[in-house]
């Protein structure tokens, strides 16, 4: 679920989005999966019609087991990005890597998402860095990991210097993520693939 306040509205990048309505700092955990959320496991999902698995795919996130979580809002792809996934203890979350205006729309990688078929679209995010087609069939740079890896790991460094939500949040899920975060005292990002966690194992760092 989304933890700050988001409306919908027509977007520029394609279609309906998602907007900030009100200002989201950077190093704000925007989204984590809630107990609220809509859940359609691996196996009801292939039992469903070709056009419900569609609608599910186009509104919903695969997680690595197969099962799909619905959520409450539906953020276009964009290379340059205001939001970014993370990992933190194995919790999944999205983190603000940018000061988000009110209003402003709010955008996501979709290269970072995990996905157990291959698929690839054509992107309309307009930026300046922007990689033309994007899909979990098409390896991703070098240079989009690494500014992945900046971004995430700079907001990371200002998630006690915000305001938090999903500190206010008190399902089971919210308590866990949190836990999660403030055992993080020095955070630093490992990056794997396409996803990034937070560690304190100096093992770890890059």
């Amino acid at each position: 679920m989304y933890l700050t306040k988001i409306y919908k509205n027509s977007s520029c990048i394609d279609g309906r989005g998602i907007f900030a309505g009100e200002p989201i700092p950077k190093g704000t955990v925007v989204f984590y999966y809630s107990s609220n959320d809509a859940y359609v496991l691996k196996k009801e999902f292939q039992s469903l019609p070709d056009s419900e698995r569609e609608q599910i795919q186009k509104l919903g996130l695969e997680d690595e087991s197969g099962n799909w979580i619905v959520t409450d809002g539906d953020a276009n792809h964009s290379c340059d990005a205001n939001i970014l996934s993370m990992f933190v203890d194995g919790i999944y979350c999205d983190i603000a890597v940018k000061d988000i205006k009110i209003g402003e729309e709010i955008t996501i990688d979709y290269g970072l998402f995990y996905s157990s078929f291959p698929w690839q679209m054509k992107c309309r995010c307009h930026s300046n860095n922007c990689r033309g087609v994007f899909g979990s069939a098409i390896p991703v740079d070098f240079q989009t990991q690494q500014l992945w890896h900046l971004r995430i790991s700079e907001a990371a460094g200002r998630i006690f210097q915000v305001t938090q939500p999903l500190f206010a949040r008190g399902d089971e899920s919210a308590r866990a993520l949190r836990l999660a975060l403030r055992s993080k005292q020095n955070p630093e990002i490992f990056p794997y693939t396409k996803f990034s966690l937070i560690s304190n194992d100096p093992k770890m760092k890059i």
